[in-house]
């Protein structure tokens, strides 16, 4: 399992879907959010979207491995999408922001039958400057939101170092090839 994190802008989900579709035996854990759809993405692919009531209903049932409050939105990954995955042998790519990162530590270091599989990646742009300039670009985010991104991102980064591998951004192509070739280090494991 792969635990992909970085700042909001950072390309995780870019060099992870490309990762996914040069081998298909990787699965992305789709996790939960409390957060609308943006654009095109869709329900059970994307996110589990789910209402913020049904998302406390979640926590309260003890459904999520972990969950975090995030610019006001709740985001989690839930005990059934993660083992329903392994049951099947699949190998996993799991996205989150670095609070959850920080919990799947906790896990993996708890269940070795997971913490033995897991490599943490951390995903940093350069600067603050090119993070604004990605989140700018992508033009899914109003200017109150991508600031808001922008401080979280200041603190993400003072954590890169918790993690596994660090990826130190570059190019599209540069951040596919680095973690193409953590994923396959982390197979020979």
């Amino acid at each position: 399992m792969l635990i992909i994190s970085g700042p909001a802008g950072s390309g995780k989900n870019t060099v992870s879907e490309r990762l996914m579709s040069e081998f298909p035996q990787i699965k992305r854990v789709v996790t939960s959010t409390s957060r609308p759809p943006r654009g095109a993405e869709k329900d059970g692919i994307d996110y589990h979207f789910l209402t913020p009531e049904n998302f406390l209903k979640g926590i309260e049932n003890g459904d999520f491995f972990e969950y975090a409050k995030v610019h006001d939105r709740y985001y989690g990954t839930s005990k059934k999408a993660v083992y329903e995955a392994l049951e099947k042998g699949d190998d996993l790519i799991l996205i989150i922001d670095v609070q959850g990162a920080a919990t799947w530590r906790k896990i993996a270091a708890a269940d070795k039958s997971i913490g033995d599989k897991t490599t943490f990646v951390f995903i940093a742009p350069a600067s603050v400057d090119e993070l604004r300039k990605r989140l700018v670009g992508r033009a899914t985010e109003s200017d109150a939101e991508i600031e808001r991104r922008l401080q979280t991102a200041i603190s993400e980064y003072a954590a890169a170092d918790n993690f596994d591998k660090k990826i130190d951004s570059k190019t599209r192509d540069d951040d596919y090839r680095a973690l193409r070739e953590i994923y396959l280090e982390a197979k020979k494991k």
